[in-house]
């Protein structure tokens, strides 16, 4: 399997459609950190508005790549209003987000642009016209691999050059994300993981730092506490998620959890239980249409 499929299926991508129909008014979207946001315009012209940037105007059927998080408006400009299909998406259920994804602005593809995808964009909207049964999870699946193809794109076309969907498929660093997604107990230090990229110590810990924007042992200690949030809810024993992450006693442990997650283990385990921290998309239609809106 290759790097990116790999993390992909590591950190469990979940694609999930939030609000699928007309828009005649103004869609406000409010997304917490960590999660980017894919939206299809299938008919109508949109504005995008967001406070301090410039409103980014969509006047033919297009596809919007939205990655940062941030507060902003999509507000239909045309007399017969505009169909729009979004979904959201994590990379696992209440994660850590020690991953930035490289995008700091929204991409915008028209249709035109993506001949390629011409067949998955008819599929999608076919599939939300159609309302047969199975819509929801067909929509998920057709979504998110639309999400893999539009960071492919956004490599390829230097749209994406920095955070960590451009370094796993950086020559230099997908060997050092292999190994440590594979092998997170190691005794890894910032010479192995320069080793791996065949570069000096300070010339990788500098690439690295600059790519990611995060240093190399952060994401080392990041991507343990991660897996042991999943290892958690699966019912393992401290001692042994401790043991299978890299640390020599449930004591040490513990601390970097509550360090790096802001509170011990067990209580963390038992706030995700009840789902307190699970992250939700707000949305509101202005004014108050008919629609077909949900909402996680």
């Amino acid at each position: 399997m290759d790097i990116l499929s790999e993390f992909f299926e590591r950190t469990h991508l979940q694609g999930r459609l939030f609000f699928a129909g007309p828009v005649d008014g103004t869609l406000v979207l409010d997304k917490p950190p960590g999660m980017a946001f894919i939206h299809v315009i299938s008919r109508g012209d949109i504005d995008m508005v967001q406070p301090g940037l410039p409103n980014i105007s969509i006047n033919e059927p297009s596809v919007l790549f939205c990655p940062s998080s941030c507060r902003y408006q999509l507000r239909s400009s045309s007399a017969q209003g505009a169909e729009l299909i979004c979904a959201s998406f994590q990379f696992g259920r209440n994660a850590l987000q020690p991953f930035p994804l490289g995008l700091k602005e929204t991409l915008v593809f028209p249709f035109r642009q993506l001949e390629n995808l011409t067949p998955l964009l008819g599929t999608l909207i076919n599939e939300f016209q159609d309302q047969a049964p199975g819509r929801t999870k067909a929509l998920n699946l057709l979504l998110e691999y639309l999400f893999v193809q539009l960071v492919r794109r956004s490599v390829m076309e230097g749209k994406i050059s920095g955070g960590l969907l451009y370094a796993l498929q950086d020559g230099r660093l997908a060997t050092v994300f292999s190994r440590i997604h594979e092998e997170p107990e190691a005794l890894w230090t910032v010479e192995k993981l320069a080793h791996l990229a065949n570069m000096s110590r300070s010339k990788f810990s500098a690439c690295f730092t600059r790519i990611m924007q995060i240093s190399p042992m952060g994401y080392v200690t990041a991507w343990r506490m991660k897996l042991a949030q999943d290892l958690l809810r699966d019912g393992v024993q401290i001692k042994v998620i401790a043991a299978s992450v890299g640390y020599s006693s449930q004591a040490s442990f513990s601390r970097t959890f509550l360090n790096v997650v802001g509170s011990p283990p067990a209580e963390w385990l038992k706030r995700d239980a009840s789902g307190e921290d699970a992250p939700q998309v707000k949305v509101r239609v202005l004014p108050d249409q008919p629609n077909d809106l949900t909402s996680h």
